[in-house]
Parts: structure tokens; sequence; C-alpha cells
């Protein structure tokens, strides 16, 4: 399969956006605190209390990348990670921001996460790609941490933060144990901003789990047959993974999903991966009532999304461009009506 055949006809959501009225804007700290490497996988979140913000992910580390025809590739390979020479780890510190009306950057904090933490057991070190949202009026972020053993073995936090002044401090911690026995890896759980303590833990079939935060536990409490899998014949049984929060839209709700190919190269390393998103929309049952067409955000291989919300007539759709830069895409709903979808 040559390169141009990976990309969907849909490969610039942002293109589209922009043609629509819509607005495009990088999301930087200052690299006097970031040491200039990697801010991605950003998250979003309108609060009532606190206004609009976001959650940038800073990654200790360079990703280079190859893309397209892929000619310029590195010792190992198509996707290597350039890190500081004293520390060759996967490290993730996060940075809670407020952002004005004109989605500028007002004030940043790197959330403080001293109480919890303890000397990291495995490569990747933090919390990774959390999502940002308030349940009963407590401001949490959620994301996965695989630090804890020597194995890497991923489960989601749940983590209550509080604004203090100029602090963003972590004051609660609870690791979310998954009710089967042997599960090595759980991630980019989708926080249902309108049910507390609600995630979709599987996008296809649909799988929506509560999380009991004191028995640091959850349970499923709608869980589809693998038989109303839609992608076993309709999207050529792609995986729809976790993406941005889940929100109410319309009659019903509304995510980013997204999926992945790795394409396996015979130099290096061998690492690769595209990364494709869709828009998913569920009834009030969890039943899925529409899914766009596959689409890239700025035509890159490597793109994340890990925000979503709704601000008048627009969409504001956070994502990350490789491992090297955050954004954020303020998308008219108008937009969604010029996409094409799926015959379910």
């Amino acid at each position: 399969m040559s390169w141009e055949q990976l990309y969907p006809e849909e490969n610039n959501l942002v293109k589209l956006s922009l043609e629509n009225g819509g607005v495009i804007k990088p999301l930087i700290i200052p690299s006097e605190f970031t040491g200039g490497t990697g801010l991605c996988n950003v998250t979003i979140f309108k609060d009532e209390i606190e206004g609009l913000l976001i959650n940038i992910r800073h990654v200790g580390y360079v990703m280079h990348h190859v893309e397209f025809n892929q000619k310029y590739w590195g010792l190992w390979g198509a996707m290597q990670y350039m890190n500081p020479e004293d520390f060759c780890y996967l490290e993730t510190v996060n940075y809670m921001c407020r952002l004005n009306d004109d989605l500028d950057i007002i004030q940043y904090n790197k959330i403080d996460t001293s109480k919890f933490d303890k000397e990291p057991l495995w490569d990747f070190i933090g919390q990774e790609d959390v999502r940002i949202f308030r349940w009963n009026n407590k401001f949490y972020t959620c994301g996965v941490r695989r630090d804890i053993d020597t194995q890497g073995t991923g489960r989601m936090e749940m983590c209550e933060i509080k604004f203090d002044n100029n602090k963003v401090v972590e004051i609660t911690r609870d690791r979310i144990e998954v009710p089967e026995d042997g599960v090595y890896l759980e991630k980019n759980w989708m926080p249902v901003l309108d049910m507390p303590y609600h995630f979709i833990r599987h996008a296809d079939p649909v799988e929506l789990v509560k999380v009991d935060c004191e028995n640091k536990s959850c349970v499923a409490v709608v869980k589809k047959d693998k038989s109303e899998k839609i992608a076993n014949v309709i999207l050529d049984d792609c995986d729809l993974r976790g993406g941005s929060q889940v929100i109410p839209f319309g009659d019903g709700r509304l995510c980013i999903t997204h999926e992945c190919f790795f394409p396996f190269h015979p130099v290096g390393n061998g690492k690769d991966a595209h990364y494709y998103h869709r828009f998913v929309f569920y009834d009030k049952d969890w039943n899925i009532v529409k899914v766009s067409k596959k689409f890239k955000f700025m035509d890159a291989m490597i793109e994340f999304n890990c925000g979503l919300a709704e601000e008048g007539d627009d969409l504001l759709i956070t994502f990350g461009y490789q491992d090297n830069a955050a954004y954020i895409l303020k998308m008219p709903k108008i937009v969604l009506e010029k996409i094409e979808y799926e015959k379910l």
C-alpha cells in the first residue's frame, strides 16, 4: 500500500474548518519551562467556575518522525525519540492553563503532584493523555499511569485537583482497577460529562463503566455484545479507541475517537503509526447512530485528540501534532454537515 493510499479523502479537518470561518491556534508554554521539548495531546474543558481550561501534556523529548513518502529516515527508523542526554525516559508533566475568549493562554501552572509521587519503576513516567472535567463540584484529571511496577502495567487514575491562586495541586489519586483478570493496559477512557463517574471504556461495541473512587474499582453498566460492533463489517474491522470527552449534543451525545494503523518497516526498530479520527454520535441508549468517515487534522501521520467542548455555534477541539505541538481548533458546527459519514 502506498503512502498516498494511507491518507483518507477527508484528510484535513483544519483546512475545512478554516474555509468555513474556523480558527486554529498553537498552544505554547515558554521554552524556559519545557527546555524546548514536546508539547502535545492537549485537552479542554469549559468550567463554570474556572473558565476555559486546557491541560497540555509536556513530554521530555522531541519526536522525529518521517512523513509522507518517508525518504529521510534516522538510525532507528521512521520514528525516533530524541531525549536529553542525562534523561533517557518518556516522562510526562502536565500544565493546567487558562484561555481567554481569543483562545490565547493567559495563565499556566505545572500541576503539583508531589503529594503522591513515588520513585518510578518503569520508563514511561507520569500521568499520560489526561482528560479534564468537573463532576459533583470536584475537578479531575484522568489519564493512564504506567510507572508503578517494572512491567509498565497501565491503569486509569482519577486525580482531584485544587486551584489555589497561582497553584494547581493534586489532592487525591485513585488508581482504578478493572473487573477482568490479566489486563495489562487500560488507557483513553472517555469521561461522559453529564454522567458523573461514568466513562466510555470501549467505544465500539459500547462499554460504559461507572467508577467507584473510594473502592478504586469500576463496574460495567452498559456492555454491548461483540456482535453489535459496527466496525465488524462497515469500518474494515477497525477499533474505535477513546479520544475526547463525551459531551451532550442535540438529543444524544458526541465524541471524537481515534484508530491506528501500524505499518512495519524492516529498518531500525520498525516502529511507525498512522492515527485517524472520527466523530461518533450516540443516542441516549448508547446506540451508535452516526459515524463520520475517518479524517486527519493537519495531514500528519501522528495526531491525537484529547478534548472536545461546545461553545455557541462552534466546537472547540484540542489535539497534538506528532508529540511536538499542541493546537486548539475552533470549528463551526456547520462543518459537521459538510463532512461525509459512513452508511450504518
